[in-house]
């Protein structure tokens, strides 16, 4: 497993508006985010783009990050 992510860890970020088709409606705007660090292969997150904030994206990708340190990793012989 991982180490815990240090304090103020430095993570590569890419952005991408996309339209998310609706059941009614227009379609709406979604922020994928793809971000990146040294001991994990690449996460994505999404935010509505009205509810799009940078402390919200860093807070949605920290708690990403804990959850994918946590998971342990799985074995299989093929």
């Amino acid at each position: 497993m991982a180490a815990p992510a240090p304090k103020g860890e430095e993570i590569s970020i890419r952005r991408a508006e996309i339209p998310v088709p609706t059941a009614e409606g227009p379609p709406k705007a979604v922020i994928y985010v793809t971000y990146s660090t040294k001991d994990l292969p690449p996460g994505l997150i999404t935010i509505p783009k009205e509810e799009w904030t940078a402390v919200k994206e860093a807070e949605l990708i920290r708690k990403d990050l804990e959850a994918r340190r946590k998971a342990k990793a799985t074995t299989v012989r093929i």
